[in-house]
């Protein structure tokens, strides 16, 4: 291979392998060589552009023309940015560098072209002076005041942050250091080493601050640092809210709520004051109701959270009606919303007592109805067993001498082989029932408590009831936690109060099946026995009923019995709970008080 060849191999690996483009033209415009990169940044191919003018828009044959004439000149021109068009009419933008190729005479005979393309850097700086120019109009028409500071000392402020100082021009603050307009005791609140947090992944959270204006007048702003590079070098940009006019109702609405503080905390009855439906005052009697421990448990909540959502619209309506009259709302029924979700029967009156256009403030008077309902529901059922005790009276002593009188005289006739006297046998054998079902509830007993062992009880009342249970194939299963604490009762009423339901869980089983017992203790002193079978339930249209005298599910029932096992247990201080799901089964859940010191 010849010298010459060598260096043209040479030159050639150096075009093609070169990131740049690079094209070579002679004197008069002429193109003598290209490169791959060139064909692909261009999107011309060798063979349109070799021995042909350069393909230049006309904007650019003028520009080229320039630069050529000054380097035939002799004038040296080194890097010139260039935008430049492809052969499909897209633009670039290159950084150009252009050499000349001398003879021996030092004429120039070619000029050599290296293109770089800078269309990424260029689209970059120019996304980068566009988001400049929307920050800058976004600062600086922003309504809210945006203060930069470096090393404490304030570098920008945009208007509405010179408004908010009282400053007329940009110079009154410019250079200022920023504690100049900071209150004392709130210059520990300006962020240290906001980068270091930034770093930790702790930013600035919003705080509240004294600012002084220059007049001297004291207000209220809310802010947030951000660190920002403002001009090359690490800043802190403050975004601020004047909060003056929200800290000044908030004053007043305090010493307002002070006037009535006393008047309302010492209040026998249930106040709350709330604005725009926002809690802001509650009553002793109010957190008491409501199971609460302190007032800021309510303070800023809806006061919705506390009703049932059944009274929203009754409770919206009357927020609006009672801010346009001068009276109290009736008193209404409501069912109020406990902490821990229970709902509470109450009646509930509302005045508006501050006329605000924008936030008037509402009382409400709360009244409890849970002892007033407890006593209506006392009144109805002692009715029930007044008029259930005063037809016992009246009729059982009547009906049971004849009643004897006549069994006897039957099972006289039954030795006769009279017809129907077992059956006449079972009708009055039920009447004798009835009576002695009325005897026991009408007929005053004088109660003697002592202290007794529940499980044994229970264990004796379960052997009494076996045969039953074998009978109608049903298996009863006693579980017992342990230990279990002693109860003071009169023995015999506490067992008839389980044979009682028993009976009723058996036969209610007419196909079989199982009755669980689980005795357990509770809570505050009391013994709970669960029973649970699996018959045919109760609907729950007909759970209210039960225990009301002559209201049965069975054929043959009375509803007595159940009546006189809720007085049993009510006299011992205990209650009955039923619960029944159709086609399931009942759960029965009696609960007894422990006896004292056990």
């Amino acid at each position: 291979m010849s010298e010459v060849q060598y260096k043209l191999l040479v030159l050639n690996s150096f075009l093609n392998l070169t990131s740049d483009a690079v094209y070579i033209i002679d004197i008069n415009g002429i193109v003598l060589e290209v490169n791959k990169k060139f064909e692909e940044l261009h999107g011309w191919s060798r063979d349109e552009v070799i021995g042909n003018p350069m393909p230049l828009m006309p904007e650019e044959l003028v520009e080229a023309t320039k630069v050529f004439e000054r380097i035939v000149n002799g004038e040296e021109v080194t890097v010139i940015e260039a935008k430049k068009c492809r052969k499909d009419g897209r633009f670039f933008f290159t950084d150009v560098s252009i050499s000349p190729v001398h003879d021996e005479n030092g004429n120039v005979i070619a000029i050599v072209v290296i293109e770089r393309d800078m269309s990424d850097k260029k689209m970059a700086e120019e996304q980068l002076k566009e988001s400049e120019e929307r920050y800058r109009v976004l600062v600086e028409c922003s309504p809210e005041p945006i203060i930069v500071y470096q090393d404490s000392v304030i570098v920008f402020a945009n208007p509405s942050a010179l408004r908010l100082i009282g400053a007329l021009h940009p110079e009154q603050v410019i250079g200022e250091p920023i504690s100049k307009f900071l209150h004392p005791e709130d210059l520990d609140k300006l962020p240290k080493d906001i980068y270091a947090r930034l770093r930790d992944g702790t930013l600035s959270e919003r705080a509240e601050e004294r600012l002084i204006r220059l007049d001297g007048e004291v207000i209220y702003v809310e802010s947030i640092a951000v660190p920002i590079d403002f001009q090359g070098v690490r800043s802190v940009q403050l975004l601020c809210r004047d909060m003056t006019d929200r800290k000044r109702a908030e004053t007043e609405l305090a010493y307002k709520e002070r006037e009535f503080s006393r008047v309302l905390k010492l209040s026998p009855e249930p106040i709350m004051l709330h604005q725009g439906g926002i809690i802001v005052f509650v009553n002793d009697m109010g957190i008491k109701l409501l199971k609460g421990s302190t007032m800021e448990e309510f303070v800023g909540k809806s006061i919705l959270n506390y009703f049932s959502p059944n009274d929203y619209t009754v409770i919206l309506d009357r927020m609006t009606r009672v801010v346009q009259s001068d009276d109290y709302m009736e008193f209404i029924e409501m069912k109020l919303k406990c902490q821990d979700d229970q709902l509470v029967d109450v009646e509930v009156s509302s005045i508006c007592m501050h006329r605000d256009k924008s936030n008037p403030i509402i009382q409400i008077v709360i009244r409890d109805l849970t002892e007033r309902k407890k006593t209506e529901e006392m009144i109805r059922r002692s009715d029930k067993l007044s008029v259930a005790g005063e037809l016992a009276a009246g009729v059982a002593h009547e009906i049971r001498n004849p009643l004897t009188a006549l069994r006897g005289f039957m099972q006289l006739l039954r030795d006769k082989k009279t017809d129907y006297v077992d059956i006449m046998l079972v009708e009055i054998d039920r009447i004798s029932y009835i009576v002695n079902e009325f005897l026991g509830m009408a007929k005053p007993q004088a109660l003697t408590f002592i202290a007794c062992d529940l499980p044994e009880l229970i264990e004796q009342v379960l052997v009494f009831m076996q045969p039953q249970a074998i009978l109608y194939n049903v298996q009863m299963n006693l579980n017992i936690q342990f230990p279990i604490s002693s109860i003071e009762c009169e023995p015999n009423q506490i067992k008839q109060v389980y044979m009682n339901v028993l009976k009723n869980a058996i036969e209610s089983m007419p196909q079989g099946g199982q009755i669980e017992i689980a005795i357990s203790m509770k809570n505050e002193g009391m013994i709970m026995t669960r029973i649970i079978d699996q018959g045919g339930g109760i609907p729950e249209d007909r759970l209210e009923k039960i225990g009301e005298p002559f209201f049965s599910l069975k054929e043959s029932g009375t509803g007595l019995g159940l009546m006189v096992c809720n007085r049993i247990v009510e006299a011992h201080k205990g209650k009955i709970t039923i619960q029944s799901v159709v086609n399931e089964g009942t759960t029965l859940e009696i609960e007894l008080p422990t006896a004292k010191g056990s």
